[in-house]
C-alpha cells in the first residue's frame, strides 16, 4: 500500500516535462503533442503565478507557453505530410490550442484592467496559429 502512495505521490513529477525533453522526441507527430501538453502544464504555473501575485515569473511562463505553441506547430509542418490528407494530428493540435486559447483568456480576467493588454498579442498569436491549421485541414486545395 505504500509503493502506491509513493507511486501516486511522483506521477505530477514524472508528468512534468522541460521544453528540451519535448524536443527530444523523435517522432514528429508525438512531440506535436507533448508541446502542447507542455504548453498546458505552463498555464496551470501561470495560474497559480497569478493568484499568488509572482510577476517575475509571469512573463518567462507567457514565453515558455509560446514556445511550446511554436514547436508543436513546426513540428507538424516538419512531418512532410499533407494536413488534408492526414488531418488526424493537426486536428487534434488545432483542438487543443483552442482549449489552450480559452485558458489563456480566462487567465487575462485574472489579471488588473490594466495588465490585460500584456497577454492580447499571444491570444492574438494562438488565434493566429489555430486559424492556420484550419486552412491547413479544410482550406483552398
Amino acid at each position: 500500500m505504500k509503493w502506491l502512495l509513493v507511486l501516486m505521490a511522483s506521477l505530477p513529477f514524472a508528468a512534468a516535462a522541460d521544453l528540451k525533453s519535448v524536443q527530444a522526441e523523435p517522432n514528429l507527430e508525438r512531440r506535436s503533442e507533448r508541446a502542447l501538453d507542455y504548453s498546458s502544464e505552463v498555464l496551470t504555473n501561470l495560474r497559480i503565478d497569478l493568484e499568488g501575485k509572482e510577476w517575475s515569473k509571469v512573463s518567462i511562463e507567457l514565453a515558455d507557453f509560446r514556445a511550446g505553441v511554436d514547436l508543436c506547430v513546426g513540428s507538424l509542418k516538419s512531418t512532410g505530410k499533407t494536413a488534408r490528407r492526414n488531418p488526424k494530428y493537426f486536428k487534434k493540435a488545432e483542438v487543443r490550442l483552442r482549449e489552450l486559447g480559452r485558458r489563456l483568456k480566462g487567465l487575462q480576467q485574472l489579471l488588473h484592467v490594466d495588465d490585460r493588454t500584456k497577454m492580447d498579442d499571444l491570444m492574438d498569436y494562438v488565434d493566429k496559429v489555430q486559424d492556420e491549421l484550419v486552412n491547413l485541414t479544410m482550406g483552398v486545395r
